[in-house]
């Protein structure tokens, strides 16, 4: 038995997250099941091979929300981290909202094939202006491009993004099982980073270890964190290696609060399979990666994500950078030697294949070296 879902189509990450909350989900509650998403356009389709019992899915899933919730009505764990920058958030209003939001989503899911049907026009129902009973606010958390506060905290005048139960069921889902939560605080700043991977063109097994890589990582610093430095922070740690297969890229948002005023300050999509290639091989060739990420200004980390990312500055320009700020270091402690040969030797690889042979984002879906699981903090 085979069935295929589209997402609704209310564009990137937010149908990004809600195509990981599904394939997550089915992969939970039926572990042989062969799933394959697809990304087209802004939607996303999904088609699964093998025998689905949604409410077991349905399980699966509202299981791990329900414990977040949990947690934040005191104030703790990965939804509180993802509302980072908002002060003053009502957590125990903010919780019934989305036991309301799990509740709601238990009927609609066990329809699934009907709601996420090709012809079904299920964002139609939602979007700018549409709040109806039964529709919540896509808070800016999967909704950057869309989404708002917590009303209870900040009050807006504009219509806010309204989502039906199953989506903003499935995009929670998603962000909660998928991505990496930085959150930072500096000065008079404060904000939250997300990291989610895209299924451009990947089935389920290699989707299901890219979110146990990003997933399991949770995090906080004491510094204002540049957007292109969040990437290397998430993957420097974590020792096991994967081949992950398909097409997939990265997405990277950052929320963020300066006293009273709340924003998203900034947003990209990046290609991730140079990012991981470099991190496995780094870790193979040298022994200091992770301490190495931790000790860099944040500023040197983001430059050696454009290095990958974008070609540009060249492998001797980082390493040059990233030696001089060492020798600096120098005075302080013994820092030089966690820039190893290896380190080098890995950026300069895989940069080269990248940028010399492929040029760039145009690169092979031979499997790639992926780094792991595990706290960075």
């Amino acid at each position: 038995m085979s069935v295929e879902l589209v997402t609704p189509g209310h564009s990137p990450p937010l149908d990004t997250l809600i195509a990981l909350g599904i394939a997550s989900g089915v992969l939970q509650a039926h572990p042989t099941a062969e799933v394959l998403v697809k990304k087209e356009g802004a939607s996303y389709k999904i088609a699964i091979s093998g025998r689905v019992e949604w409410d077991k899915v349905y399980a699966k899933l509202s299981e791990k929300v329900l414990f977040e919730i949990e947690r934040l009505r005191y104030g703790t764990g990965d939804l509180r981290s993802a509302f980072g920058p908002q002060m003053g958030i009502q957590f125990q209003k903010l919780s019934e909202t989305f036991k309301d939001i799990v509740e709601l989503a238990r009927e609609p899911i066990l329809y699934i094939t009907r709601e996420y049907s090709e012809d079904a026009r299920h964002a139609t129902r939602e979007g700018r202006g549409k709040k109806r009973k039964g529709t919540y606010t896509a808070y800016l958390p999967v909704a950057p491009w869309a989404g708002k506060y917590f009303a209870a905290t900040y009050r807006y005048g504009e219509e806010p993004y309204t989502l039906c139960p199953l989506c903003a069921f499935l995009a929670w889902s998603g962000l909660l099982s998928s991505s990496s939560i930085i959150t930072y605080a500096a000065e008079n700043k404060r904000g939250t980073i997300y990291v989610v991977p895209d299924p451009v063109s990947m089935k389920g097994y290699d989707l299901a270890l890219l979110s146990l890589i990003f997933g399991e990582k949770r995090g906080w610093i004491l510094n204002d964190t540049p957007l292109l430095a969040a990437p290397l922070l998430v993957l420097a740690t974590g020792e096991t290696v994967w081949p992950v297969e398909g097409e997939y890229s990265l997405y990277v948002w950052k929320y963020e609060g300066a006293g009273a005023f709340l924003g998203i300050r900034g947003y990209s999509q990046l290609p991730l399979k140079p990012l991981l290639e470099f991190a496995a091989e780094a870790k193979s060739r040298s022994r200091y990666l992770a301490r190495l990420i931790r000790l860099l200004d944040l500023s040197l980390v983001a430059q050696i994500t454009e290095c990958l990312a974008y070609g540009e500055p060249d492998p001797y320009t980082v390493v040059r950078s990233i030696w001089s700020f060492l020798a600096q270091k120098e005075r302080e402690a013994r820092t030089s030697r966690l820039l190893e040969k290896g380190f080098a030797e890995a950026l300069f690889k895989v940069w080269q294949e990248y940028w010399r042979g492929h040029g760039g984002w145009s690169t092979p879906s031979s499997a790639t070296p992926v780094t792991g699981i595990g706290s960075w903090t």
